[in-house]
């Protein structure tokens, strides 16, 4: 008897069309969803660093200007009233000029109000402002231009700022006379004075609790180099680049103090800073965009070899700044705490100014077309009106703004 028996394996004889149209829409979905999330993945991210990025531009601007408007008016230990400056910034009566950026008008007299247009009045002006679409430094009255190329924002607020920065240097050797050299010491053995510090048409300051002299160096200081001095700090008259000394001699003899010790003596070297922030565009640069500049006096040392001089420098900080807008805490009962803000020409005596409110529109320098575009066009900065910063069309760049109310420390003790 034959037994039949039945293979348990059978040919497969291939996938059907359901079957077939089954496993392609699965697949399908598949690599939409596995798209889909790539995509968001991406959008994500670059939301992330777009954000970041304002985020950072944003940090750095706003740093750079309260770190400088904090060191406003800072001359050392000495009351401002008593601070000299000897800089050939005269005018043709043979005053300091206020109008210059490396003025430093500190004392004030009763006839002032809103500027120097009164003979007799001199305000203190180690901070100016200069509001949105007026020609004129405030109370300085100074008409200065930005460099060529430079379009100052018409609708944005400016403020300039001087004040003394510490150099960890000090007068080692007593003067014998108003017109002595300067023989300087770095304060201690772990402080190194880096080359090229004290080099010809640098802007510097000695100072003790008594007075303050601010002085240009007309040679490049002698020395045994960096860190390992002493220097010597010549301030004559007739050289030394711009803008030169208008008398060779300070208001007093410093003296270093009778120990041997550097370190132990009461005189500062301070180098003097004169800075600018303001809100321009350069055509060639950002398809013209608007930008955060800040304006100084420096010493081009590129060209000291072929005689280069000191100039002012105008430097590209941070892009997308679109606006920037101030107010300035006015002291009116003489506290030192402010009583009122108030924009640049509604100032009444700049020696009272203690304090600063700073409101600045931060944009991303790119655009993020695959996000909506900004329609807004009431961006609120302080008090000013609405500012909208794409008036011709929308566009798909984040903005921001930032605000900081900066206390003036050094106008908050009593002068």
């Amino acid at each position: 008897m034959r037994l039949l028996v039945k293979s348990s394996q059978q040919k497969q004889s291939g996938l059907t069309l359901l079957e077939l149209l089954i496993a392609m829409a699965i697949g399908t979905l598949l690599i939409l969803g596995a798209t889909s999330m790539f995509i968001a993945n991406k959008r994500v991210y670059k939301e992330v660093d777009f954000q970041g990025r304002l985020a950072e531009n944003a940090r750095f601007g706003m740093e750079m200007m309260i770190r400088d408007l904090r060191m406003t008016g800072f001359i050392g230990c000495a009351v401002q009233q008593d601070v000299v400056n000897n800089l050939a910034i005269l005018d043709s009566g043979g005053e300091q000029d206020p109008r210059h950026l490396l003025s430093y008008v500190t004392k004030n007299t009763s006839p002032c109000s809103k500027g120097f247009s009164t003979t007799g009045c001199v305000q203190a002006n180690a901070i100016e402002g200069r509001d949105a679409g007026t020609p004129e430094w405030l109370p300085s009255q100074s008409t200065d231009p930005t460099d060529t190329g430079l379009t100052l924002d018409a609708n944005s607020d400016a403020f300039t700022v001087r004040f003394m920065e510490d150099t960890n240097t000090n007068l080692c050797t007593n003067m014998t006379s108003t017109s002595s050299d300067l023989i300087v010491n770095n304060q201690s053995g772990t402080v190194t004075i880096p080359a090229g510090l004290f080099i010809s048409g640098g802007i510097f300051a000695a100072a003790d609790c008594e007075a303050t002299n601010i002085f240009q160096i007309t040679a490049n200081a002698a020395g045994t180099g960096a860190g390992s001095g002493p220097f010597e700090l010549l301030h004559g008259t007739g050289s030394g680049g711009n803008p030169g000394n208008a008398v060779a001699t300070l208001s007093k003899i410093y003296d270093a103090g009778t120990s041997s010790n550097c370190a132990a003596s009461p005189v500062d070297i301070f180098i003097f800073r004169a800075r600018r922030y303001f809100v321009a565009s350069e055509a060639s640069i950002q398809d013209g965009r608007p930008a955060l500049y800040r304006q100084t006096f420096e010493i081009d040392a590129s060209n000291l070899g072929s005689g280069g001089l000191p100039e002012v420098f105008s430097e590209r900080l941070i892009d997308g700044v679109e606006n920037m807008q101030i107010l300035y805490g006015e002291d009116t009962s003489g506290d030192r705490v402010p009583n009122a803000y108030r924009t640049a020409v509604n100032v009444d005596d700049w020696s009272n100014i203690v304090s600063v409110k700073l409101a600045v529109l931060f944009a991303t320098v790119e655009q993020d077309f695959a996000a909506p575009a900004d329609t807004k066009s009431d961006y609120q900065l302080l008090d000013s009106a609405p500012f909208d910063p794409t008036p011709a069309a929308n566009d798909s760049r984040r903005r921001k703004i930032i605000e900081a109310s900066v206390s003036l420390r050094n106008r908050q003790l009593s002068l």
